[in-house]
């Protein structure tokens, strides 16, 4: 689960329920650089007790689901939430949330931590993202690719609220746990 290039050590470290509190700050970056791409949204804004809210993740630790801190060199670089959420049929895997900070983005962080995150479970994967948010879709569209060799669907489907929300879905398989890329 480590890689040594650019940055020095990534590594995936399984998060306990002690840093829940750490992913959910966390997790404001997150939104707030989602809010970026996509634009305003009821939940993204920072208003008089945003400081004192947080995004419940506390779900990710639920059995059968796989909470990771995202680390380089030992320290904190993001999140990545791994459960069994089907947006499609056939899913075994759904990368739930994933995040890394800024000052980890663009040196490779992301790709190397994504990778180990479907390098520890074999199956179907699911990966969704707001077709809004460019950045996101390209990302792992050019993540996916490199690690499946090209052998991935990628379609929109209607978000689970009925709201006529569209999302983007990449599916994949990953077929034995031996190191890509």
């Amino acid at each position: 689960m480590m890689d040594t290039t650019r940055t020095g050590k990534v590594e995936l470290i399984e998060a306990t329920r002690d840093d829940i509190p750490l992913v959910e700050d966390l997790a404001r970056f997150y939104l707030y650089d989602m809010a970026r791409q996509i634009g305003p949204h009821e939940d993204w804004v920072a208003n008089d007790t945003w400081r004192n809210e947080r995004m419940d993740l506390s779900y990710a630790w639920n059995e059968g689901n796989h909470p990771f801190r995202i680390e380089v060199d030992g320290n904190v670089a993001g999140f990545c939430l791994i459960d069994r959420y089907c947006l499609v049929p056939g899913v075994d895997w759904n990368m739930g949330q994933f995040y890394v900070s800024a000052p980890w983005a663009g040196r490779g962080v992301g790709r190397r931590a994504a990778e180990s995150a479907f390098n520890l479970f074999t199956g179907c994967w699911q990966v969704v993202q707001y077709p809004q948010n460019r950045p996101a879709v390209l990302f792992w569209r050019r993540v996916i690719d490199a690690y499946s060799g090209g052998a991935f669907a990628e379609r929109l489907v209607p978000g689970p609220n009925g709201d006529n929300t569209q999302l983007n879905v990449m599916t994949f398989a990953v077929s034995d746990t031996k190191p890509r890329s």
